[in-house]
């Protein structure tokens, strides 16, 4: 069997999408399969990618189909590509970009059964921080979201990281149920890091002397939110928080003044960049909780490889976060003050038993052994 994915992004560039990617032509090629990566760079490229196996296809392209940023780029040299491949299932990641837009668009010419792997919707997102950004953006992605019922139809099947969620990042599923497309429900798989962290013995509560958040200095991330939680909890000065981005940015500098105002001493809000891998497991197995204030999310594999580690969550309300066993989901500061200070008191029972489910969890649903075999039964057709 011959199996195209496409993703916009994948490593080397460290993106949560092009990382699940990766764990996907991992698993695939595991069992045999034949596996190439269509995805972006900065010019026409051939490469095999030494940690799947996979062979990788990138071309200069950007965008999506979208008036605000439309696709650009080489795109004849993608289109030809698909039409000239044979390929037995082309599995599509993500909506909203050109690798999967300009597949459905020549959908009739390329062989192969169509699935796509959502990884949530974005189109229906508005949030009240950006008031007139958001309606320009919600306004201009109209078009995308009007024509998607006639792109599920294109599609042999969707694949969904969970079978509901909280808000409007999965309306895609909502739209799929109600056209009875066949649906397929697969979390994302656990990284080599985290899966060997899975397979040691957590670190023990009273071992935990930190909380960590995870994710790029970016307000969506909202460590803004985790900021003014932390200044207001019994935490404050006394445990360390530590956050990790990938690069700092001039929102690394707004989060450093804001630690300031809130009266936060300098030694016990620390801002890290370029932490990734086995280092950022170690730090999460010393951490009492991980803290998330993102404004947005699906289901984040910073979660999923946290909960290997042992490590609770404390997390703003979105996508399938609820859903998740082995933390807390929040509204607001005021409950995520609640909860880190609940951990902070909560004796060694109670905190071990969030511990274990998520644990639990992630080794039952997310390892990448049983992640291969559930996606290669998929994308061959057995239900």
């Amino acid at each position: 069997m011959k199996v195209l994915i496409t993703t916009p992004t994948y490593p080397p560039f460290n993106s949560g999408l092009g990382n699940a990617v990766q764990q996907q032509a991992t698993a695939l090629v595991a069992k045999g399969i034949s596996v190439v990566v269509a995805t972006g760079g900065k010019a026409r490229a051939q490469r095999i990618d030494e940690i799947s196996g996979a062979l990788i296809e990138e071309f200069n392209i950007q965008g999506a189909d979208y008036l605000l940023n439309p696709i650009r780029g080489d795109i004849q040299t993608y289109e030809n590509f698909l039409r000239g491949s044979a390929f037995d299932v082309v599995l599509m990641n993500a909506w909203q970009t050109w690798t999967t837009d300009l597949c459905l668009r020549n959908s009739q010419e390329i062989s192969g059964r169509k699935l796509l792997y959502s990884h949530c919707v974005s189109t229906n997102m508005f949030f009240w921080r950006q008031p007139l950004r958001s309606l320009i953006r919600y306004l201009f992605w109209r078009p995308y979201w009007w024509k998607l019922s006639s792109l599920v139809r294109r599609l042999d099947g969707l694949i969904f990281l969970a079978p509901e969620g909280c808000d409007s990042r999965f309306d895609d599923l909502m739209l799929a149920r109600k056209l009875s497309v066949p649906l397929h429900f697969l979390p994302n798989a656990l990284s080599p890091s985290a899966l060997a962290m899975l397979n040691k013995p957590a670190h023990e509560r009273y071992k935990r002397d930190q909380f960590i958040a995870i994710g790029s200095f970016d307000w969506l991330k909202g460590h803004d939110f985790v900021l003014r939680a932390y200044a207001d909890s019994a935490a404050k000065n006394i445990v360390p928080l530590k956050i990790f981005g990938q690069a700092h940015s001039d929102f690394s500098a707004r989060l450093r003044d804001l630690a300031l105002e809130l009266g936060i001493e300098d030694q016990y809000v620390t801002l890290h960049e370029g932490v990734s891998g086995d280092k950022l497991l170690e730090e999460c197995g010393h951490s009492i909780a991980i803290l998330s204030g993102s404004h947005t999310e699906c289901q984040p594999l910073v979660l999923l490889d946290a909960m290997a580690a042992g490590v609770p969550f404390i997390a703003r309300r979105s996508g399938c976060i609820p859903s998740l066993p082995g933390g807390v989901a929040v509204d607001s500061v005021t409950e995520m003050v609640h909860a880190i200070d609940n951990f902070l008191h909560a004796d060694e029972q109670n905190w071990m038993c969030l511990s274990d489910a998520g644990r639990c969890y992630v080794a039952t649903y997310c390892d990448p052994l049983g992640f291969g075999k559930k996606l290669l039964a998929v994308i061959g057709g057995v239900v």
